[in-house]
């Protein structure tokens, strides 16, 4: 292994959205969050006007400064769609890959090196429309530090393996202790109170004695700094501990009949991606509250512990534990389910907790028909898709343009008129 680099999407979200409307090219462009709440993603033509991100919508949309933003409701159908094809190109191109995050990938590159990496960026914005930059270093940690580098300086790629020792420390000079990848808030400053500032500072460090007084993760950010490879790029992702799907609802819920039905969707929202790992819980906990910014907000949870399973049906009733904690007349706009306790979907403790097979079969046509027909009919009280009050709010939501056939983006052809030859 010649190099690592880590690949990394632009903007993950306002990408995907000019991918989908590429008259959205650069204008000033936000992505909101659920309910088209706060900004959660800006172009650069947004960050240069002076869009803040975490700033709510409503406040940014009567600011006279701003009224040429463009604003997007979040669309995960087509960001999950785009992230999903941006990290089977790279796996494609390079024997071990790492995926770090919904927009960023590790990748172990060949002899060529930058090369290989050029060519990967070139093959994601071909295939995807997805702008890229990539930082190229000797360890994975130098490799993140590269990309930082390339982010800020508006480059589609650092190639620190290239760097003179004089800059590469220069550079690890300008680098904050805590932007260190590895090394969080609290550690930085655990660090910073032994004056240890920069990331050159703590490359500085003797290993042995970071390990001693810290951790062997640390020790190894220590010696990726100075060089030295310790963090592998492993191309097996490693099976998810736990599962959360939380959600705030666009009108209150204040009836024990309309949260039972929230519940039940929620519960089976869950179970879908539970379904979609091949993976069964053991423990369900489900949480109601109210609006955070309230004089008394409320907040309610139980746990619930089950036998290892996948089916929707017993995770909806597993939900359902919570109702007689809930206060009526209490305006509840948050629902919150976790999964936990995850192992390989099949196990099963006990020879009487197995489903039986009419149960698997229609869990399986269900599965089939909402992979077909997304999010269209679930089991039990939550039956076929409909609009109800508590859905999440999105206003200015954008075309799944990748994957529904209806919301394609069309393509026209301009066929030029007919010129006779004169001979």
């Amino acid at each position: 292994m010649n190099a690592i680099a880590l690949v990394d999407v632009r903007c993950m979200y306002v990408s995907c959205e000019r991918m989908a409307d590429p008259a959205l090219k650069g204008r000033p462009v936000v992505v909101l969050s659920n309910n088209d709440g706060c900004v959660i993603s800006r172009s650069d033509e947004a960050k240069r006007v002076g869009v803040r991100m975490g700033e709510p919508w409503f406040k940014a949309k009567s600011d006279p400064r701003l009224r040429g933003v463009i604003a997007r409701s979040s669309n995960y159908e087509l960001y999950g769609d785009l992230s999903a094809r941006f990290h089977r190109i790279i796996a494609d191109m390079s024997a071990w890959t790492q995926v770090y995050s919904i927009d960023e990938a590790f990748v172990a590159l060949n002899r060529t090196g930058v090369e290989h990496a050029l060519a990967i960026q070139e093959r994601v914005h071909r295939y995807t429309d997805l702008p890229t930059a990539a930082g190229v270093g000797p360890t994975k940690t130098l490799a993140k530090i590269a990309q930082t580098q390339a982010k800020a300086a508006g480059q589609n790629l650092c190639d620190l393996t290239a760097w003179s020792q004089p800059q590469l420390a220069e550079l690890l000079q300008a680098t904050p202790v805590g932007e260190v990848w590895g090394v969080g808030r609290r550690l930085a400053r655990k660090l910073e109170a032994i004056r240890v500032r920069t990331a050159l500072e703590l490359s500085q460090l003797d290993p042995i004695q970071v390990r001693s007084r810290w951790s062997v993760m640390l020790e190894r950010t220590v010696r990726e700094l100075a060089g030295t490879p310790c963090i592998s790029v492993h191309c097996d992702p490693q099976p998810r501990q736990q599962i959360l799907y939380s959600r705030m609802m666009d009108t209150p819920i204040t009836e024990r009949g309309k949260m039972r039905h929230a519940l039940a969707q929620y519960a089976w929202q869950a179970s879908r991606r539970l379904r979609s790992q091949r993976q069964a819980a053991s423990l369900l906990q489900v949480w109601l509250s109210t609006s955070r910014f309230r004089e008394q907000p409320v907040n309610t949870g139980v746990a619930v512990a089950l036998s290892s399973t996948d089916d929707p049906a017993q995770l909806i009733r597993a939900a359902q534990a919570v109702l007689p904690k809930m206060e009526e007349g209490q305006p509840y706009n948050r629902i919150a389910i976790l999964l936990a306790g995850l192992s390989p979907a099949g196990t099963q403790p006990t020879l009487f907790d197995a489903a039986s097979p009419q149960t698997d079969a229609l869990n399986q046509a269900l599965d089939r028909l909402n992979l077909r027909f997304p999010h269209c009919v679930g089991p039990g009280v939550v039956g076929i898709k409909a609009a109800q009050s508590w859905d999440t709010r999105h206003d200015m939501l954008s075309p799944a343009a990748t994957t529904r056939w209806d919301e394609l983006m069309p393509v026209y052809a301009c066929v030029p008129p007919f010129r006779p030859v004169r001979g």
